[in-house]
């Protein structure tokens, strides 16, 4: 077995075979030694002093089938061991309670990072130190200098143990990413995967950072080392697969959205566990020029379809396709055969910052993080990450505070589809009404909760830049803004924004759909009688729930559901446009309008009651942008024809879990087809898609015989997971998709 296998095998292995409860140990038993370390000491002076503990003190473990270095030590712990996770958990004074941060779900400026790599962000914290007067902002910018240096030691640590394993060019390269500005392909590899190991194994739960756009960040480092021959095309392949490797082995078991403590590692455990890392691929350049380079290739061949991180983003643009057949051809195979890779289109995400109001330099780089959400670019921070305002104590009274405390709004109480249920009854005995009146009604009731949401987002902005460096993460290590600034990037970025998911999005769509044809268009229903059957889920009224079912939903391309589809998606776009965007230019403040639901769509849909589109009570709700399992009557063509009534420029998010039966696409004309189908859907403004490619009968079967299947990979949302590991409503719920 070749060194590249093994480091291949040993992932797929960790993915499968984990211990369920297995921990991060040495980040947990040095956490709970240092925790009352430095008590009463501003946070960012706590934070770098956890860093420096954490960093000086773990483990730098070294395989000799290693091209880069870089592992945490995750194993079972002992009783007594299990007792202090238990303390430090469940203790007020829990390091990631009080000045660790959850601060995930971003992105750094990598590109700044191989610019200038630590010993040049050091001296640019200390330039920025000396020109700043007060003390607050040095002792902030002090605070990311002991944090780059203990990064500095942690390096040098592993070059020493890569040394006394007799392998001198590693040691070497680790070395170079200590103190160098990184000058080859190797070291910038190295360091990148340094930071993000730090990051989502000893600092961040639910880490999902954002590990951008590495084809155009590493080319001309590529590129350089190829032409002197310094390296060659296999031996950056090996570099990049080992990158990819790497990412899956500080991972956990199970799924975070829909398991609990007994069947996941959880987030506590191992703060990696099920998070996905948005590696950025493709795209267009500010001209509209393609961005597609020979490492764009390297890293699409890569991708392991045994491995669930990093999570590959392709930004497709119209006519790729044509333009790099022979990478289409790649991707659709890889697609095929991995779940870890998706896929969205550049113009649609550019079109809708710019209806947005962005300056078109300001989104150009932009990112997908977490679970299919979108920003500007590694300038920007979102709303719902942590520090928030109560961390900066900066509140001018307890009513403030209290008010501050609704700013993170997912929606409405029951979600959007109670909303419309309610307006219905509202209308019930009104013989008046069209279905424009309750659109109408509707469209109000998403706008007041914008305004809302709106204006309880500013409110939590301008608290925290009362004191904006008054904490401290390890994003602002990473930011450009906090080292020139001296403040928390959550205070100082040049954009803050918040989602506004419109969630259940095909449900809803259904419910108007079939009100429309069945109280208004055919009248064969009235409001009242259509109400009668859904308050009781339609248990005597089965010739109720006959007609609702039997009315085309969306994802049949029906006219009638496709006009729906259209008028709902442009008038919510809208609404987040006008009223999202009210502080974009005071504040850099907006609203993020996208077409998500996560798994909520499962949690939701099980305590509520039916609906009028024909779904009983207790069970799923639609996901994301997806139309509702079993609706696509026409086949895969006509829900893509459904789905692009969405307008192009409305969201910047719309997850779209395209599940295939491997069958259909088998072979080399089977990935021509497929590559045909997907180029055609988003050449015609297509927004998103990730595949899932795997039978129904296997998926069965799986759930008879667990262990004989833990090779298995679906689409969960924004990430995917091992089929067996993830829970049985959710296991179902995949396989209804697929039926």
């Amino acid at each position: 077995m070749t060194r590249m296998q093994k480091n291949i095998s040993e992932a797929a292995f960790v993915l499968t075979e984990r211990q369920m409860h297995s921990a991060d140990a040495e980040r947990i038993l040095i956490a709970y030694d240092t925790k009352d370390d430095l008590v009463g000491s501003p946070q960012p002076v706590r934070f770098a002093h956890y860093i420096s503990s954490i960093l000086d003190r773990v483990s730098v473990p070294i395989e000799e089938h290693d091209l880069i270095a870089g592992r945490s030590v995750i194993r079972e712990l002992t009783e007594d061991e299990e007792l202090i996770y238990k303390k430090l958990i469940y203790d007020a004074h829990y390091p990631y309670n009080t000045y660790v941060f959850e601060s995930g779900h971003c992105s750094y400026d990598w590109e700044m990072i191989i610019e200038h790599g630590l010993s040049g962000l050091i001296e640019k914290a200390r330039n920025s130190m000396r020109s700043k007067t007060d003390d607050g902002r040095r002792l902030f910018l002090n605070s990311l200098i002991k944090i780059y240096e203990s990064i500095q030691r942690y390096l040098v640590r592993y070059s020493e143990a890569a040394e006394s394993k007799g392998m001198p060019d590693l040691s070497e390269t680790l070395r170079k990413a200590a103190f160098e500005k990184p000058s080859d392909f190797r070291t910038a590899l190295q360091l990148l995967w340094i930071i993000t190991l730090i990051d989502c194994s000893y600092v961040t739960a639910n880490p999902t950072v954002t590990l951008g756009r590495l084809d155009k960040i590493l080319y001309p480092l590529y590129k350089a080392d190829l032409d002197s021959g310094k390296l060659t095309r296999e031996q950056a392949a090996d570099l990049i697969t080992d990158y990819y490797c790497k990412h899956n082995l500080n991972m956990g078991r199970g799924e975070h959205q829909v398991g609990d403590e007994s069947n996941t590692s959880t987030w506590g455990r191992i703060f990696n566990f099920d998070a996905p890392q948005y590696l950025l691929l493709g795209g267009t350049d500010i001209e509209g020029n393609y961005t597609v380079n020979e490492l764009t290739h390297l890293f699409a061949e890569c991708i392991q379809p045994s491995f669930k991180n990093p999570v590959v983003v392709f930004y497709y643009a119209s006519g790729m396709n044509t333009a790099y057949s022979e990478l289409w051809t790649v991707l659709a195979d890889k697609a095929l055969g991995s779940s870890s890779l998706m896929f969205y289109n550049d113009s649609n995400v550019k079109k809708t910052f710019s209806m947005l109001g962005l300056p078109r330099e300001d989104f150009q780089n932009y990112h997908h993080f977490g679970c299919n959400w979108p920003s500007p670019g590694s300038h920007s921070f979102w709303l719902h990450g942590n520090p928030s305002s109560a961390s900066y104590n900066a509140f001018e009274s307890n009513e403030e505070a209290e008010q501050t405390n609704n700013s993170y709004v997912r929606g409405p109480e029951n979600g959007w589809q109670d909303v419309f249920l309610n307006i219905l009854r509202d209308f019930r005995f009104d013989s008046n009404i069209t279905i424009d009146d309750i659109y109408n009604r509707y469209f109000q009731s998403v706008q007041d909760f914008v305004c809302r949401k709106v204006e309880n987002g500013i409110r939590e902005i301008r608290v925290r830049r009362r004191k904006p460096w008054a904490v401290c993460t390890l994003t602002d290590c990473f930011t450009k803004d906090p080292i020139e600034k001296g403040e928390c990037f959550s205070a100082c970025a040049k954009y803050v924004f918040a989602l506004q998911s419109f969630e259940m999005f095909g449900t809803v769509c259904d419910c108007f759909t079939v009100v429309d044809a069945l109280c208004f268009r055919e009248k064969k229903l009235t409001i009242d009688s259509l109400l009668e059957a859904v308050d009781v889920d339609f248990v005597g009224y089965e010739h109720i729930l006959a007609m609702c079912r039997s009315i085309p939903k969306y994802g049949s391309d029906d006219d009638i559901s496709n006009s729906h589809v259209k008028r709902l998606s442009e008038k919510l776009a809208e609404i987040s446009r006008e009223y999202g965007t009210k502080y974009l230019s005071s504040d850099g403040f907006f609203l993020v309008p996208c077409l998500q639901s996560d798994t909520w769509h499962l949690k939701d849909g099980l305590c509520y009651g039916a609906t009028p589109d024909g779904r009983r009570a207790g069970t799923s709700f639609t996901q994301n942008s997806r139309p509702a399992n079993g609706a696509c009557t026409n086949g895969l063509t006509a829900m893509f024809n459904s789905m692009l009534n969405i307008p192009e420029n409305g969201f910047l998010s719309g997850a779209l879990n395209l599940d295939v039966d491997p069958i259909q696409f088998k072979g080399s004309e089977g990935i021509d087809l497929f590559s045909k189908l997907l180029a055609v859907y988003f050449n015609r403004g297509g927004l998103h898609a990730q595949v899932t490619s795997v039978s129904v009968g296997d998926l069965l079967d799986a759930q008879i015989d667990p262990y004989s299947h833990r090779d298995i990979r679906v689409r969960v949302t924004g990430y995917s997971g091992v089929f067996v590991d993830i829970s049985k409503k959710l296991q179902d719920d995949i396989i209804e998709r697929l039926k």
